[in-house]
């Protein structure tokens, strides 16, 4: 498959519906400008202006750094590398781009141009032995995680080049998620191998056309999005919706001892079992579904015996991307959706499958408005320290959903390194599933430390992918016996 050639992705099928219910012309600026500057003073997204006011808060945090790392065998040509980060960067401004304080202490987005981005930085470890050289790449991946980004001054990449042998190298990429989010990482890595194939051999790289980038918009959801019919409907969805939702819904803490102040974040990493993929894959297709609602819809439940309630919220990423002009793009687009679930007892799994599915599909269907707007909007109080509204998240991504080929480098073999570090934790617990082939699904569970042991968030861990199996395993029994542990759970009216 080519890179122009980019398979659909779990917002598509939402976009189409709208496009199919809604007149086009019925929402008053809803299309993206295509002026906004490409160099100097840009605006902010909602969602750049909270990070950067987070950053502000903690300056020497590193919870919102992103990270990717390839190994590279066969004949790497450096030169070329070189000229294809510079293509990257002139192709994506986001990367270019540094986040000032402006009159009055309000941020301002800058971006420079062309040139701005430097070489990855070259690490000699010729003669490291083979069986040392994935550890190599780990150390090198923690040691960029580990030194903060000035969103005002530095380069908002980095990356280093670990040069084993002539044949054999590692790269590793770290930016602040207030200039990528996941998708863009994954464009990235798509990109960078298309541009250093395009250098090596002289040919065009096979790239989809940029009609528009990041700043537009940021331009128009500052500008013309409160003033689009779509907007609308997301606000009465949401306000419908979340109406009288709980506040809270966690997994109750330990017991109060000496949690980790220093660092409040850790991972656990692991990989669903193939035959576990297997299952959900099969009934992912028996409900014609994807396993994105299999998976949730699991967890879901797991939290509601966590949690002894059958009212909750959970927070479920979406591209955030409300235009198709805007798939290929580079930019910190990425919306938390506060996904509300009912759990009946009396269900059986199938039909949890089904209510996760449309519960999902309503959401996206309506995921215009940025997360702390709806929290705004809805008048949800804040308290120091903790996530309003979702206190757990969950997100399963599909490495195919961006299109292009991230190993398709020019005469090298290359395969993506799963970096195992310890994410700052966002909220209470994050639930994150990648699926990269037919029966391969890796899992890492983030946590505050503040709140649980290690030995607590491992038996989550063992919980979910039990209670998963348990659940594929019989489908058509209700998932009571599942979930009550020989105690009722608390509904929405009994707090």
């Amino acid at each position: 498959m080519t890179a122009s050639q980019r398979r659909p992705g779990p917002d598509d099928a939402m976009r189409e519906l709208l496009a199919a219910l809604v007149d086009p012309a019925s929402g008053h600026g809803d299309a993206l400008p295509r002026d906004t500057a490409r160099t100097g003073e840009i605006p902010l997204t909602e969602g750049q202006r909270q990070l950067w006011f987070l950053q502000q808060l903690q300056p020497d945090a590193t919870t919102y750094h992103v990270c990717a790392a390839l190994r590279l065998h066969g004949p790497l040509r450096p030169d070329a590398l070189d000229g294809a980060f510079a293509d990257l960067a002139a192709r994506h401004p986001a990367l270019r781009t540094n986040i000032l304080t402006a009159l009055r202490g309000r941020p301002q987005g800058f971006t420079h141009p062309p040139g701005r981005t430097s070489p990855p930085e070259l690490t000699e470890l010729t003669g490291r032995p083979p069986e040392r050289r994935d550890a190599e790449i780990q150390h090198a991946a923690r040691e960029l995680l580990a030194v903060p980004f000035d969103l005002g001054r530095d380069p908002l990449i980095r990356a280093r080049l670990l040069r084993f042998a002539p044949d054999d190298h590692g790269l590793v990429l770290v930016l602040h998620h207030v200039v990528v989010d996941g998708w863009s990482l994954r464009i990235l890595l798509r990109d960078l191998a298309a541009r250093y194939s395009a250098r090596v051999t002289g040919a065009p790289a096979e790239l989809p056309e940029l009609t528009h980038q990041y700043a537009d918009f940021a331009h128009w959801q500052s500008t013309a999005m409160s003033g689009t019919a779509r907007y609308q409907r997301a606000l009465d969805y949401w306000r419908r919706t979340l109406a009288d939702a709980p506040e809270e819904s966690t997994a109750p803490p330990d017991p109060r001892g000496p949690g980790d102040i220093e660092q409040p974040g850790r991972t656990v990493h692991f990989d669903l079992p193939a035959a576990i993929v297997r299952q959900v894959t099969v009934l992912a297709a028996q409900q014609a579904c994807t396993p994105f609602a299999v998976t949730f819809a699991a967890f879901t439940l797991w939290l509601a015996r966590a949690a002894r309630r059958t009212d909750l919220v959970v927070g479920v990423p979406s591209s955030g991307r409300p235009f198709p002009e805007l798939d290929g793009v580079v930019g910190y687009f990425v919306n938390l959706l506060p996904v509300r679930s009912t759990v009946r007892p009396e269900a059986t799994f199938a039909e949890t499958v089904q209510a996760a599915h449309a519960g999902v599909a309503g959401a996206l269907d309506h995921d215009l408005l940025p997360f702390d707007r709806i929290v705004k909007i809805l008048g949800i109080r804040r308290s120091a320290g903790r996530p309003p509204l979702a206190q757990v998240a969950f997100q399963l991504v599909d490495d195919a959903t961006v299109g292009g080929e991230a190993d398709d480098w020019y005469g090298l073999a290359v395969e993506e390194c799963r970096i195992l570090h310890d994410d700052g934790a966002r909220c209470d617990l994050e639930l994150s599933l990648r699926r990269h082939g037919p029966e391969a699904i890796e899992g890492c569970l983030t946590y505050d430390t503040r709140r649980y042991r290690d030995s607590t968030a491992e038996q989550f861990r063992d919980d979910y992918l039990d209670l998963l199996a348990a659940l594929c395993d019989h489908p058509d029994t209700p998932v009571g016996p599942l979930l009550d542990g020989g105690r009722p759970l608390t509904t929405a009216h009994e707090d």
